[in-house]
This record gives structure tokens, C-alpha cells and sequence, in this order.
């Protein structure tokens, strides 16, 4: 709407300039592409050669078709068919870019309309490469409408086509058709090898296709889960865009990327090429509408050059100037109005951007914080487990000193007991309940369930296998016990100690700087 306020105020005002601007302007567009099918045009016209006049017309269809004009695009198509032969190949190129236009415009049944007739001349005649053409764009059509095996089945015959003639640009297009498809069928697979054809021959070719290409190969790896991958082919195929200098591509570049990095939790580098793709929508919105009005522009002077000269001429100028002034008020008021609305809109959408990004940031600090805490609560069970197992040894030992206490009071009563005999006894039993290793059952069943996988961690990362001397002075290690108490629950001496330390070290992947007690809390 916004694009034929501004045709018209434009045209307004040029309705207002003298009569020798005018001419002087369209001196300029003499050397325009537009006026110069204009010229052939009406040339054709004059001299009433029908081929010269749907060449003219089509030629003229194609401008307005690239200006994205397509109602003039859409009559000068038709008076080009017109004027043209029944059954010849201009008639099916015709209607092949004819049904290209209807694709664009989501009308997919007159697309087929004209390329069922393209088809029936091309066939008729052996136009191969036509026949090629219309079997690919009624593949589009019907992948469109979703109907997959329809669109596979016709692209298939496309590809046929172009094998046969060799003409590789076209196979490339083909198989880039049919690996959409297949992505649309989420078979990820098949898609990325016809994708990934479709790319090398781009390449091969230095064809700017390859960018497309490329993009759709981070499109299988993102649909796929593998969001890495993803982003490394789509920062390839923006750099390939930008060394292009494609507009379209680096803006689906852009998009892409926004979405991979918002899959793989990266919110910052989501929302930074998310802004990115719409700062460049924008630019592209503003400049497609330029483009648009100027060609509109071209038309409307060509059209109304001799009008607005024998107006001026007839210097009727003054009701004009009041009709235009009125106008351009209006447009101006309707077109700020206008733009006003839209940079607010754009204002919020950034507001509620960035608003998302905060929260996801908090959200990521207050996990952060749960796991801390959740840290701080693993350790006072540790030390909680630690504490009971000592409270256990104690008591154990106690009750033995008891027990020893108990037998040696009976000696110095007894005199005829033969002493030595039983001092040897109770030597021996001290040396059982000093051997046995319920106690140390106990201390691994908590230390396992505190730390359930560090033993695993701990005999994956040793060079060789440790002993159980060896896996009980890790255990200590991990407590972070000095080398005094690990001496004395060990009943070894502190030179042991550090002797039996010194030995681990060698069957563990430590540098000389490493730290052994670092080592085991990092398991």
C-alpha cells in the first residue's frame, strides 16, 4: 500500500515540472532499457509485423516481470501470446515464464494450466529443453501444494531430460528441487545427498547458486539435531552471500542462524544475527520499494510525457498545482503516519527481544546457583558420611580395648595360667580385629555413595591398574586428608606416606606441577 502512495505522490509532483525538464528527462530515458522497448514497441505497432510486435511485448513482459510489476507483466504476456505463432517455441517459453509468474504469486492451478499447454507444444515439436523446464516447474507446483510423489515424480522426468542434454546448470537446479522435497518428507538423508550434488556442480561451475545450495545442506544438519554443524555450513554460505554480494541470501543466512543458535541455547550470538535479519528485511523492504517506484515511475512519464507537455503548453497549470498540493498533503500525512507506525512496531519487537534475552540470562544464573548450592550439599554429606565412619571406628576400637582390658585383669588373678601362651593368644586376636576389613566395607560403601563414579573415573584415567593399598590412599586423597591422618587410618608411618604417593603418582597422568590431591577432587 505504502509503495503506490509514493508512485503517486511522485507522479503528482512530476506533473508540476516545465514543459523543458520534461523533455531533457526523457532524453535520459532514450538510453533506458525501458524506453528502448517502448521504441520497439511502438515501432511494431506501426509497422504491423506480428513477430516484431510479440517480441516487443515480450520483452517488456520480462521488464516488468523483474520489477516485480506483474499485472503489467501478466497483460504484456498475454499480447505477446497473442501475436505469436500456435505451436512454436517462443509460444511454450511464453507460457513456461508465464506459469514461473503465477508460482510467485501462489496461483498454482493457472500455473499448470499454462504449463500443461507448454508441454503439449514442446512434446509435439521436441523442444527438450522446454519440455525439461516445464516438467521442473510443475514439480514446484505440486510440491507447493503438497503433494510430494506428484512433485518427485515430474522433477524426475526434468532430470532425465537434462542428463541426456547435458546440461549440467539444469540437473544442479533438479536435484536441489528434489532434495527440498525430500526435506519436506523429513527423509534428512536422501535430502542432503541431492543437496549436496546440487552443490558441487554450483561450485564446480562458480554458479552463485551454490550459496542456495549450501544453505539448504545447514538446513538437513539443523533438522537433524546437529546445530554445530549447522552453523559452520551457514556461516560458509553467508560469507559466499556476502562475497556475492546476494541481498536475499545473506538475509537466509542470517534467519538460519538466528534459529540454529537459539537451538543450541546460545540466546546472545540467536539475538544478535536475529536483529541482523531484520535490520536487513528492512533494507530490503525499503529498497525493493525504490526500485519498484522507480520503474513505476519510468512507465508513468513514458505514458503521460505528451499529456503533461500539451498541458503545460496550454499553461492550465494553476488548478493543477492546487490538486497537487492537496495530494502530496494527504500521501505525506498517510505515508508519515505510516512509516511512524511501522518504526514503532520494529521499536517493540526490539523491546521484547531483548526483554527474552534477560530472561533467558537470568534463568541460566539461577541454575548456575542451584548447582552451586547442590554442591554445597553433596560436601556436608560427605563430611556427614566421614563423621559417622570415624564414630564407627571408635566405638569398634573401644570395645576391643575393653576386651583387652577384661583378659589382662584375669591374668594378674590367675596365678597357675600359663601366661605367655595366653599373651600370645590375645596378641593374636588384636592382629584380627586390626586385619579385618568390615570397617573399610563400611567406609567404601559411603564413600560410594557419595561419589558413585569416582572409582570408575579413577581406574579409566590410571596408566596402570592400581592395588587396593593404592585405591584406599585415593579415597583419603579425595577426603582431602593431610598425610598425617591418612598415616594414621592406614597405620602406616607419614614417610610411608609419602613414599606410597610418590608411587601413585607414576600409574596417574600427572605433570610434575600437578597437584595429587587436585587430581582426585577434579574426579
Amino acid at each position: 500500500m505504502l509503495r503506490y502512495l509514493f508512485f503517486i505522490l511522485f507522479s503528482c509532483v512530476a506533473g508540476s515540472i516545465q514543459a523543458q525538464q520534461i523533455e531533457e528527462r526523457f532524453q535520459v530515458f532514450e538510453d533506458s532499457v525501458f524506453y528502448a522497448y517502448k521504441n520497439e514497441l511502438d515501432s511494431a505497432k506501426n509497422s504491423q509485423d506480428a513477430a516484431q510486435l510479440s517480441l516487443a511485448h515480450f520483452n517488456l513482459a520480462r521488464f516488468y516481470k523483474q520489477s516485480q510489476i506483474y499485472t503489467e507483466a501478466v497483460t504484456h504476456y498475454n499480447a505477446a501470446l497473442e501475436n505469436t505463432q500456435q505451436s512454436s517455441q517462443t509460444t511454450a517459453t511464453i507460457q513456461n515464464e508465464l506459469a514461473e509468474l503465477y508460482i510467485a504469486l501462489n496461483n498454482y492451478s493457472k500455473a499448470i494450466e499454462f504449463l500443461n499447454s507448454s508441454l503439449g507444444y514442446s512434446e509435439a515439436q521436441q523442444f527438450l529443453q522446454l519440455q525439461a523446464k516445464s516438467y521442473q516447474l510443475l514439480g514446484t507446483c505440486w510440491e507447493k501444494q503438497e503433494q510430494p510423489q506428484k512433485a518427485l515424480e515430474f522433477q524426475q522426468k526434468s532430470l532425465q531430460i537434462y542428463q541426456d542434454l547435458v546440461d549440467v546448470t539444469g540437473e544442479a537446479i533438479v536435484l536441489e528441487n528434489i532434495g527440498s522435497i525430500y526435506e519436506d518428507l523429513k527423509d534428512y538423508d536422501k535430502a542432503y545427498t541431492y543437496f549436496e550434488k546440487a552443490f558441487s556442480y554450483f561450485k564446480n561451475t562458480e554458479d552463485e547458486r551454490q550459496v542456495n545450495a549450501l544453505n539448504n545442506l545447514a538446513d538437513v544438519y539443523r533438522k537433524k539435531g546437529n546445530y554445530a554443524q549447522a552453523i559452520v555450513k551457514t556461516t560458509e554460505a553467508l560469507e559466499l552471500a556476502e562475497m556475492f554480494q546476494n541481498a536475499h541470501q545473506i538475509e537466509s543466512a542470517y534467519k538460519d542462524l538466528a534459529k540454529a543458535f537459539a537451538l543450541a541455547q546460545d540466546f546472545k550470538q540467536a539475538h544478535h544475527y536475529a536483529l541482523a535479519y531484520q535490520d536487513l528485511v528492512e533494507q530490503q523492504f525499503y529498497s525493493q520499494n525504490f526500485n519498484q517506484l522507480n520503474a513505476l515511475q519510468t512507465v508513468y512519464d513514458t505514458k503521460e510525457k505528451q499529456a503533461k507537455i500539451d498541458l503545460l503548453q496550454a499553461k492550465n497549470k494553476t488548478a493543477q498545482i492546487k490538486f497537487i498540493a492537496l495530494i502530496l498533503t494527504i500521501f505525506v500525512l498517510v505515508a508519515t503516519a505510516g512509516l511512524l507506525f511501522y518504526i514503532q512496531k520494529r521499536k517493540r519487537q526490539a523491546r521484547l527481544a531483548v526483554e527474552l534475552y534477560k530472561q533467558r540470562a537470568l534463568e541460566a544464573e539461577l541454575e548456575t546457583k542451584a548447582a552451586q548450592e547442590q554442591n554445597l550439599q553433596n560436601q556436608i554429606q560427605l563430611k556427614t558420611a566421614t563423621l559417622s565412619k570415624y564414630s564407627l571406628s571408635l566405638a569398634q576400637k573401644n570395645k576391643l580395648l575393653e576386651e583387652v582390658s577384661g583378659t589382662l585383669q584375669k591374668l594378674s588373678t590367675r596365678k597357675r595360667m600359663d601366661i605367655p601362651a595366653k599373651l600370645h593368644e590375645l596378641s593374636n586376636d588384636l592382629n584380627t580385629h586390626l586385619q579385618e576389613e568390615n570397617e573399610w566395607e563400611q567406609f567404601m560403601g559411603l564413600f560410594n555413595e557419595i561419589h558413585p563414579d569416582f572409582t570408575r573415573k579413577l581406574n579409566q584415567a590410571a596408566l596402570q591398574k592400581l592395588s587396593a593399598t593404592e585405591l584406599r590412599l585415593c579415597l583419603l586423597l579425595r577426603l582431602d586428608l593431610s598425610s598425617k591422618e591418612i598415616a594414621s587410618v592406614l597405620r602406616i608411618t607419614p614417610d610411608s606416606v609419602r613414599v606410597a604417593r610418590y608411587r601413585l603418582r607414576k600409574k596417574l597422568p600427572l605433570e610434575r606441577e600437578d597437584e595429587l590431591v587436585n587430581f582426585m577432587l577434579k574426579l
